[in-house]
């Protein structure tokens, strides 16, 4: 838990309200209120359930009757407050750690080890557009699933990884589907004619070859990156405008933290996180630009070509906005 003070926002959330929100999940129901304030400065109140339903009656449809349960979602949680023994850091993370002891012996006295504490952040919602499944959705589906139907084999085996990889809904998973639809691979090299006459005509003459000579021929002429072979395959997927567009915002743009193959890298690498801290609310918007590129590429493979009206860049810089990401714009 104490990985919340990297985050500014919660921390300057915390120091403001003099203490840290929070529920309790794992089905486990609280009758009264009670305070254990005198002993950790908490407070925990009685439940609020979360029931959700599927279902139908077929006999009846229009009268009460028996209901046919297909699905049945349970959930009882209830929420707490933690107070800070002082206003500063040190305060929020001496509570994180109360909150932690206090979760331990609260499975304990239970017998229920999977119950979980979730720290209430403050909200920075980003609201997306309700879709609709309709008739003309039902006729898209019906076009881009024949599309797929009359792929080849192999097509259609690496269109599938592009999607589970899609449903995963984040950076780091567009990023792996950009990388599947463009064929990346790290062991990949440049072979031939015209490969083999570079590396003899810039060895020609010589008289003593070099490992530098040797690894100059390999970074300048066998070596076939990550970026090229991106490149190389957005060219015959986008064409050369708008796969020059989509190499700048991956590899090219500054500051280099922006650059969509870094944001990748950092967050497989435990230097950002995703989904919470101080990078969270850049990580989110340069992923939905990488979302718009997937979505893109997706369309276009299966033959239905989409269009957001403006080029990538732009849609980069629309995206870097205050306005836009205060939802104004």
């Amino acid at each position: 838990m104490l990985s919340y003070l990297d985050d500014k926002a919660f921390v300057d959330f915390a120091l403001e309200k003099g203490s840290i929100p929070f529920v309790v999940r794992g089905s486990l129901a609280c009758s009264a209120n009670f305070n254990f304030a005198p002993f950790v400065g908490i407070r925990i109140s009685g439940p609020t359930y979360h029931i959700h339903v599927i279902g139908e009656n077929p006999q009846q449809q229009e009268d009460a009757g028996m209901i046919h349960v297909r699905e049945l979602n349970d959930e009882a949680v209830f929420p707490g407050e933690i107070e800070l023994p002082e206003k500063t850091q040190l305060g929020i993370s001496k509570a994180l750690y109360g909150l932690e002891l206090w979760a331990d012996f609260l499975c304990l006295a239970v017998g229920n080890p999977k119950i979980i504490v979730k720290v209430q952040r403050p909200i920075n919602a980003v609201i997306t557009a309700r879709s609709n499944f309709d008739l003309p959705s039902l006729d898209r589906w019906g076009s881009l699933f024949e599309s797929y139907s009359k792929l080849e084999m192999s097509e259609r085996k690496r269109l599938a990884g592009v999607i589970w990889w899609y449903r995963k809904a984040c950076a780091t998973a567009y990023w792996n589907c950009l990388e599947i639809m463009c064929d990346v691979a790290g062991s990949k090299v440049r072979k031939g004619v015209e490969v083999d006459d570079a590396i003899q005509k810039y060895l020609k003459g010589r008289n003593k070859i070099t490992a530098g000579h040797i690894l100059h021929c390999y970074n300048s002429f066998v070596n076939y990156s990550i970026k090229e072979q991106m490149k190389d395959a957005l060219k015959a997927m986008i064409g050369e405008e708008q796969a020059s567009q989509a190499i700048h915002q991956c590899f090219e743009i500054k500051p280099e933290e922006d650059r969509l193959y870094q944001i990748r890298n950092d967050i497989n690498h435990g230097n950002i996180r995703e989904n919470s801290g101080p990078a969270y609310q850049r990580v989110y918007f340069r992923g939905m630009l990488l979302w718009n590129i997937v979505m893109e590429l997706l369309h276009r493979k299966l033959g239905h070509p989409t269009s957001i009206d403006m080029s990538i860049n732009a849609l980069a810089e629309k995206l870097a906005t205050s306005a836009f990401r205060k939802g104004e714009s």
